[in-house]
């Protein structure tokens, strides 16, 4: 939804805005599920409980196309984007993802009111020989034009909504060839 400061927001669904289904996931790395868990609440009104979002991630479904085994994540690690649109849509939601999503899309998709899960990060970083590298999904909640920032729903902060500089976002983003998860309403 766009406001009359130009900015861009999800708007409130069950009478809460996205931020009050935030979910902080500590020392994890369970920024897919926590991401998916807080996408769900969001959309259905009903908080998702992170533990059962895990346990679904962290299995394989077996079903009749190709490949016949989909891998949602690499259990108690890594979560794929695929993944992460698989169980949004076992839970009756609209989701799908892709690669080289642009800047427009997020901002449509905000627009539009549909729940855009960017990945970003700096996978290739180094500290020397030891590698430093991390990547990341938060659900977007806004974009600020006049602060030129991004506002996320981001479970690897305490704060319900963190704001992350558009140019530091664009770079990391790029990181990750744009990956968007994105879902529809």
């Amino acid at each position: 939804m766009q406001r009359d400061d130009g900015s861009l927001w999800l708007d409130q669904r069950h009478g809460h805005p996205i931020e009050d289904y935030h979910l902080a996931q500590g020392s994890t790395n369970d920024c897919g599920p926590h991401a998916t868990a807080v996408t769900l609440g969001f959309s259905t009104g009903i908080p998702a409980a992170v533990k059962d979002i895990i346990r679904e991630l962290n299995q394989p479904r077996i079903g009749l196309y190709f490949p016949p085994i989909m891998i949602r994540r690499i259990p108690n690690w890594a979560t794929l984007p695929w993944g992460i649109a698989d169980v949004l849509r076992a839970h009756g939601l609209r989701a799908s993802w892709r690669f080289r999503a642009s800047e427009a899309d997020l901002q449509h998709a905000l627009a539009a009111d549909r729940i855009p899960l960017p990945i970003f990060g700096e996978p290739f970083r180094r500290r020397g020989l030891r590698w430093t590298g991390w990547s990341h999904v938060a659900v977007l909640a806004g974009w600020d034009p006049s602060a030129r920032a991004y506002w996320f729903v981001d479970s690897a902060r305490t704060d319900p909504l963190a704001a992350r500089g558009q140019d530091q976002f664009r770079r990391e983003w790029a990181n990750l060839g744009h990956l968007l998860i994105e879902v529809k309403t």
